[in-house]
């Protein structure tokens, strides 16, 4: 009987995201296999992954709703309540935290560590309790008897910024989660849609480029005829309806502050042209989402992105003048080249399965013991 143990963590920073949607899909496929046994501690928690229709014979998950939200204060909540829980689960044979730090008073015989990115490592200034932060991954990747990489791309980082033996790397991709359709949140699309629009979707930390994106969106004169949506990531913030009023495209801004995997769906189809003009990521869900529902996608060539999305998108490069301009005129006006965009991007994401991925992070699980 292989039995592994997941912690709090992710789901005490975020009630939706991509490495809570990783874990779900992760544990959702081993719910399947025969002689596996998951227990997953998430206490105080608003996630919106369905873990409780897991299979009870295979996965105990124990965890609670509560009025913290997402956060420090929830984080220490269920850190204080995750040690004292843990010495009455018994001693597992894998313990795969969900993000950087260990639980101490969890017992294992092997600890499977991922590395998402190295975002901290490259982008320090803009993160809080950074040290913190770096400390325990530093902590994590010399105990961690294998780490997964969701790309080629964030192995090499994690190689460049730590001391750590290649042997104990592998890189497994992600899968590709099918976005629900739903005809109230297309309606919520329709009813904000003015026109023809470009798409951003979630964080717009610095090195999203988001300010970069505005910019270009004003000097190609694409606001003239389209507007811009952005979806999740909160409200706008004063700095960027600043920005946004001293280029003159305030009145082509919609800013939809929460997303949910309906919304996503609604508006990846309705899109003219999906804009993901980060200058790093670990893997980018976001990209492939777009492709699988036929938007053309504009990405910054760099990191993940072209090994992940390979030929399908229109890339720009970030160190180019006038680089991003280019990409988004192409991919809004030329209609052969959408074509082939779309058809290519289809065809590309179809080859992301959860099931490869679970079936891969069950081989390593097996193989470290």
């Amino acid at each position: 009987m292989l039995r592994i143990f997941y912690d709090h963590q992710v789901f005490s920073l975020q009630n939706v995201g991509g490495a809570s949607r990783y874990h779900f899909e992760l544990m959702r496929y081993l719910s399947t296999v025969p002689n596996v046994r998951m227990q997953l501690f998430m206490g105080m928690n608003q996630t919106v992954y369905p873990f409780r229709e897991l299979p009870s014979k295979t996965t105990r998950v124990m965890g609670f709703g509560g009025p913290l939200g997402p956060g420090g204060r929830r984080y220490v909540v269920n850190e204080a309540l995750g040690n004292c829980i843990a010495p009455f689960l018994g001693k597992v044979e894998v313990y795969h935290p969900t993000l950087y730090r260990l639980t101490p008073m969890v017992r294992a015989r092997r600890i499977v560590a991922t590395n998402h990115d190295c975002t901290h490592e490259r982008f320090p200034h803009i993160f809080r309790y950074i040290k913190d932060v770096l400390k325990a991954k530093r902590i994590l990747y010399a105990r961690a008897d294998m780490i997964i990489c969701v790309s080629e791309s964030s192995r090499k980082d994690l190689l460049a910024f730590y001391n750590i033996d290649p042997a104990k790397t592998r890189v497994i991709h992600h899968g590709l989660s099918r976005l629900p359709g739903c005809p109230e949140a297309a309606r919520t699309i329709a009813q904000n849609k003015r026109r023809e629009f470009l798409l951003y979707v979630g964080s717009r930390a610095p090195y999203k480029n988001f300010e970069g994106l505005l910019q270009a969106f004003r000097d190609t004169g694409l606001h003239k005829s389209l507007d811009l949506l952005v979806l999740g990531g909160g409200p706008l913030t004063a700095e960027e309806r600043a920005i946004a009023k001293r280029l003159e495209i305030s009145e082509r801004l919609i800013s939809i502050p929460l997303s949910s995997d309906e919304l996503l769906g609604a508006a990846y189809e309705a899109a003219r042209v999906f804009v993901y003009p980060s200058l790093w990521e670990g893997f980018g869900f976001s990209p492939l989402e777009a492709m699988a529902a036929g938007c053309p996608v504009v990405a910054c060539r760099v990191s993940s992105v072209p090994e992940v999305c390979r030929d399908a998108p229109f890339y720009f490069e970030p160190e180019t003048p006038g680089s991003l301009d280019r990409a988004l005129l192409l991919a809004v006006n030329d209609e052969e080249s959408r074509r082939c965009a779309i058809l290519r991007g289809k065809e590309i994401a179809a080859g992301y399965r959860w099931e490869k991925c679970g079936e891969e992070t069950l081989a390593l699980y097996r193989e470290c013991l």
